[in-house]
């Protein structure tokens, strides 16, 4: 099996992060090499195009960056580690990419629908490794187009700033536990958390024994989670209570994110709750850390039911794989989050088969489920 050969460029600094870029190729089947650029004169590149029309391939910058070019000639990924600024990736890393022009020629063809330069070599694959606040979202469409223009694919964008270590999670359902389908989808989600290593602590808002706790954590820690499901178009209105009794100011600065559910499986029924929730962080003295919207909770808590534990195992399981995500990335702004709702509206032979078929297996369940909770009564009765 052919080794795949993997070029990694350290523009940071200082060496605070060598430990964790090395363990993050560890246990890949690659030949690694880690180049610190610190340690190299590379130079800004001027744009004057020798490299493509005076001496094809060849910078016209006589500084270090050549013993880079001829080690990309023989990579299959590359990856560029930098600190971010402006939200975006500094000037140390954006210097090191915008001198890989000679890999390039001046010859343009049509590629994925769009004009590009052809290669000079063969196709690279790149991969974004950052410190420091960057807009993640922003830098996974930068990286996407830059493995484009190599005719490769991203390899993905990495944070190296540890997510916090511990995470306050209240589950703002006014359900009681044992009844919560948001207390399920809490602890699938912390399942992921502790397999990452990140420990949490819950607060039920069913229980008010615990309000006076949870307003202490709320207010002392600096990572929260708030899950809850959807009520009438947004939130329930124990939740918006329990927020009233918040003090107005923070002495510390958090990142309060959001797990938002409900029971019909559309990701727009969801929408106008989650930008109420994107609104609050500010107004709480938090910074937003996103919302993770997901439709199609309504079973979780007929789980004791044999089959409807097996169509509702492959959700709890994906809310675990979202846990192992925040772990990972520090919030609900990746692209995994964004794809983890689904569809937004039921597609058109969706709504056909539901019409058809489903309506009526829907209606048989919810009739079984009413017998199991003892109900005698029709299910669309007018007691009024």
């Amino acid at each position: 099996m052919t080794i795949k050969m993997t070029l990694v460029l350290n523009t940071l600094e200082s060496d605070d992060c060598t430990e964790q870029i090395n363990a993050l190729f560890a246990d890949k089947n690659e030949e690694i090499e880690i180049i610190n650029t610190a340690d190299l004169k590379i130079m800004h590149c001027m744009g004057c195009n020798n490299c493509w029309l005076k001496t094809p391939g060849i910078c016209a910058i006589k500084d270090d960056y050549e013993i880079i070019l001829k080690k990309l000639v023989a990579a299959e990924n590359f990856w560029v580690v930098a600190d971010t600024k402006f939200g975006f990736i500094d000037y140390r890393g954006k210097r090191v990419l915008d001198r890989i022009v000679p890999m390039l020629n001046m010859y343009i063809e049509i590629r994925d629908g769009w004009e590009r330069h052809q290669l000079r070599y063969h196709p690279l694959n790149f991969g974004f490794i950052y410190k420091g606040n960057g807009n993640r979202e922003l830098l996974e469409e930068w990286s996407m187009r830059v493995a484009r223009n190599l005719a490769g694919h991203s390899l993905g964008v990495i944070s190296l700033d540890k997510a916090a270590e511990h995470v306050i999670i209240i589950n703002g359902s006014p359900r009681v536990k044992k009844n919560s389908n948001t207390n399920k989808i809490i602890q699938a989600f912390a399942e992921g958390l502790e397999k990452a290593g990140i420990t949490h602590k819950l607060y039920s808002l069913s229980n008010h024994a615990e309000w006076d706790e949870a307003r202490e954590a709320f207010m002392t820690n600096d990572n929260i989670i708030i899950a809850v499901p959807l009520f009438v178009e947004c939130l329930p209105s124990l939740l918006l209570e329990f927020l009233s009794t918040l003090p107005t100011e923070r002495k510390q600065p958090a990142k309060l994110s959001f797990i938002l559910h409900g029971g019909f499986d559309e990701g727009h029924q969801l929408r106008l709750g989650e930008k109420f929730l994107q609104s609050l962080p500010a107004q709480l003295g938090c910074s937003c850390g996103g919302v993770l919207v997901k439709g199609g909770s309504f079973l979780l808590r007929n789980r004791e039911n044999s089959y409807i534990k097996k169509m509702t195992d492959k959700m709890l399981a994906s809310y675990t794989t979202m846990g192992q995500s925040f772990a990972r990335n520090g919030s609900f702004s990746s692209s995994e989050a964004k794809k983890f709702t689904g569809f937004e509206k039921n597609p058109k032979i969706g709504i056909l088969l539901f019409n058809l078929i489903f309506k009526r297996i829907v209606k048989k369940n919810f009739e079984r489920i009413a017998q199991e909770w003892g109900c005698t009564e029709p299910l669309d009765r007018k007691p009024y």
